[in-house]
């Protein structure tokens, strides 16, 4: 069972392989990488967030599955305390770092890289469960992770990112599933001998062919990003230490929390998903708009990516084994 995860994490793993390998023959440049970075998460992802939404969720449904949210805040929290617990064990001379530090192990990639892995395991519905989760980890990124990048400050301008693009996508798709269900589907009762039934499934056939580039083009930025790094960003006791509580310890914790609550199986087995995933693929970004170190995110990100080609296998087959 681990080689078979193994095997397709690895794969998966390949699209960052691409990434890097563009960026060293200099078929991408920096400046790329933003304005890519920057489509993605002004027009892809919202694009499968809507029509996932939409198509695999009803009223019903979205109540059933308040966990999702709720877990994922719970994991990112778990990360916070274990690492609050652990920065006062290092000694760190920069300010920046050990806010950074925190951070990395807040923040785990809780959307782009549990994408492929939830679509390989469970199909659309699962994808649809993973996204809707994100709603959560939305929330803490956006106080308490703002809060612990900017030394304890929670700055009045970083709430505007609670409606952030992805986050309207989400309301947007919920509002979508409520009218549906109070003026009844598109395709029944007085729409049904209108266009709009056709109008509305090609509309959301379009998102949806156009959101599935989403995960492709992130691990490929993923890649990219963290090309120009030098060994000297990857062999620290500070990238190891994290490494230790970002791959092992933080989802131990936080697997052993969930397997606690009374939540579905259904609905536990995503959340243990995004529970073991490694630092966030957006901590780069958000470092650099908040005055941060940059390069300790970006080194985080791609050593515990690389890391996680092996401890991912080793969880799945831990937990569905």
């Amino acid at each position: 069972m681990f080689l078979s995860f193994f095997i397709r994490v690895a794969a998966i793993f390949c699209m960052i392989g691409f990434g890097i390998l563009a960026k060293k023959l200099k078929l991408i440049n920096s400046d790329a990488t933003t304005q890519l970075s920057r489509l993605v998460t002004f027009f892809f992802l919202p694009s499968l967030i809507f029509s996932s939404l939409v198509e695999n969720f009803t009223p019903r449904t979205l109540l059933a599955n308040w966990s999702l949210p709720a877990g994922s805040m719970l994991i990112l929290i778990t990360g916070y305390l274990v690492g609050v617990l652990f920065v006062h064990l290092l000694k760190f001379n920069d300010r920046r770092r050990k806010n950074q530090f925190v951070f990395q192990s807040t923040v785990n990639n809780y959307s782009f890289l549990p994408l492929p892995i939830v679509l390989m395991l469970w199909g659309d519905e699962g994808v649809a469960r993973l996204l809707f989760s994100t709603l959560g980890s939305e929330l803490v990124l956006w106080t308490l992770g703002v809060f612990v990048l900017t030394g304890n400050k929670l700055r009045r301008d970083s709430l505007k990112h609670l409606l952030s693009v992805p986050i309207m996508a989400i309301f947007a798709a919920v509002l979508v599933i409520f009218l549906r269900t109070f003026f009844g589907n598109p395709g029944a009762g007085i729409f049904a001998e209108t266009f709009l039934p056709d109008a509305f499934a090609a509309f959301i056939d379009m998102l949806s062919i156009f959101g599935g580039a989403t995960i492709p083009l992130a691990m490929f930025l993923a890649g990219s990003r963290g090309a120009d790094l030098k060994p000297k960003h990857f062999f620290t006791l500070h990238q190891t230490a994290l490494v230790i509580l970002r791959l092992l310890v933080i989802p131990a914790v936080a697997a052993g929390i969930l397997y606690a609550l009374p939540f579905p199986w259904e609905l536990k087995r995503i959340l243990l998903v995004v529970a073991v995933m490694p630092s966030a693929i957006t901590s780069v970004m958000i470092s650099e708009v908040y005055g941060s170190d940059t390069d300790f995110a970006a080194s985080s990100v791609l050593t515990t990516q690389l890391c996680s080609i092996i401890t991912i296998p080793i969880w799945l087959t831990l937990f569905f084994g």
